[in-house]
């Protein structure tokens, strides 16, 4: 009788990615985990915690787990579920989260993760239970936003989130959508999640800090909206109850600079009452894709490692056309996207434009040269 190879096809994977996902499957939280990386080559960090002599790990907590048993079970896990492994400094590490100050030490994915590199990222996100209103919105933010060329990012959970990658999906030859999982590829789900993680896999990217085999604390799915938020130029909420989960999300997004934005919704709708405190607090209020896509424009500008957003996805509403008699400023098309369907006040398309106001005054009288606009008594 012979012994079994320590490591299914251990040919598969480098040192580095089996020893990152043997870390990550010793079950430590996303910050103990990045130190034991600190200063340490995964192969090494592992060989320090199962000696009992690795500095973040003093009281020697994480040794018990730190066996060949854990490596066979996370590495057969990996194998078996077809995923990627992404460790922190590594050449295929995601660049838009390397820099976080929350940095996922090790990352678990399916699809292309260059779908993340380049391009514009709104994050959707909102209650699992959602209006048939708000799951609406969500549909159509999704979609045209990917029409728009932005990467939709979510949660993949029901609800608000499954609407807004749904809508991406359907958006034909539209930019790529990210999902960032609170458990790993491989955990038990229904067969609509199934189906929608494996479309994301083939349209995009779908991630997670819980490596193959390992069962994952209620606790991660707090921690995976950090992941949302770093990638995320802009941050909707759709939907969300006055204590929901997607506050997380919107903490994390502010903690990091980034613009958090608000769909209103009814007064007397528990779903709606998070994110009309939101908008009470200072959210940009979002009627539709193009006051999305204002605020992305807004976030990107003066960064060329990224591509702005392109057109809207249909022609504008009432004064908006779409197909200008001569070329028009990016500026000037911000505040054609920043005209609503209703007459708004010259401080109304200042606000949502994020323009000064001689600028806006300006672009106003080009867009109405070519007849984009009309501007009568003060509207």
């Amino acid at each position: 009788m012979t012994d079994s190879p320590p490591f299914p096809d251990d040919k598969a994977l480098t040192d580095e990615q089996r020893y990152g996902a043997g870390l990550a499957a010793l079950g430590a939280a996303p910050g103990t985990l990045r130190k034991f990386l600190d200063g340490y080559q995964p192969a090494q960090a592992w060989q320090a915690i199962a000696r009992g002599r690795h500095r973040a790990d003093p009281d020697c907590r994480y040794r018990r787990k730190a066996v060949p048993a854990t490596l066979d079970t996370v590495v057969a896990g990996v194998l078996h579920s077809g995923v990627s492994i992404h460790v922190l400094g590594g050449p295929d590490y995601p660049s838009a989260l390397a820099q976080d100050r929350q940095v996922p030490a090790v990352l678990f994915s399916t699809g292309d993760v260059a779908a993340l590199e380049g391009l514009p990222r709104a994050a959707v996100v909102g209650t699992r239970a959602a209006t048939v209103y708000g799951l609406g919105v969500a549909s159509e933010l999704g979609r045209g936003l990917a029409r728009a060329g932005v990467v939709v990012v979510s949660g993949m959970t029901p609800g608000i989130d499954a609407a807004a990658h749904a809508g991406a999906l359907g958006a034909d030859a539209g930019a790529p959508t990210v999902g960032v999982l609170g458990t790993a590829h491989d955990a038990v789900a229904t067969g609509s999640q199934v189906a929608l993680r494996a479309a994301l896999g083939a349209r995009g990217a779908v991630l997670s800090e819980i490596p193959p085999a390992v069962h994952s604390a209620p606790w991660w799915f707090a921690a995976r909206n950090r992941v949302m938020a770093a990638l995320a130029h802009v941050v909707v909420v759709v939907e969300c109850h006055h204590r929901g989960g997607s506050l997380h999300t919107v903490s994390a997004a502010l903690a990091r600079g980034a613009t958090v934005a608000a769909v209103p919704g009814s007064v007397r709708s528990p779903a709606s009452a998070g994110t009309n405190r939101l908008l009470v607090e200072g959210a940009v209020p979002v009627r539709d894709v193009d006051d999305v896509l204002t605020a992305v424009e807004l976030a990107v500008v003066g960064r060329p490692d990224i591509r702005p957003p392109g057109p809207p996805p249909a022609p504008g509403r009432c004064t908006v056309g779409s197909s200008p008699p001569g070329p028009l400023a990016p500026w000037h098309r911000r505040v054609q996207r920043a005209l609503g369907q209703d007459p708004a006040t010259l401080e109304a398309v200042v606000r949502r434009s994020g323009l000064a106001l001689g600028d806006v005054s300006v672009a106003l009288e080009a867009l109405a040269e070519a007849g984009l606009a009309e501007c009568e008594h003060g509207w």
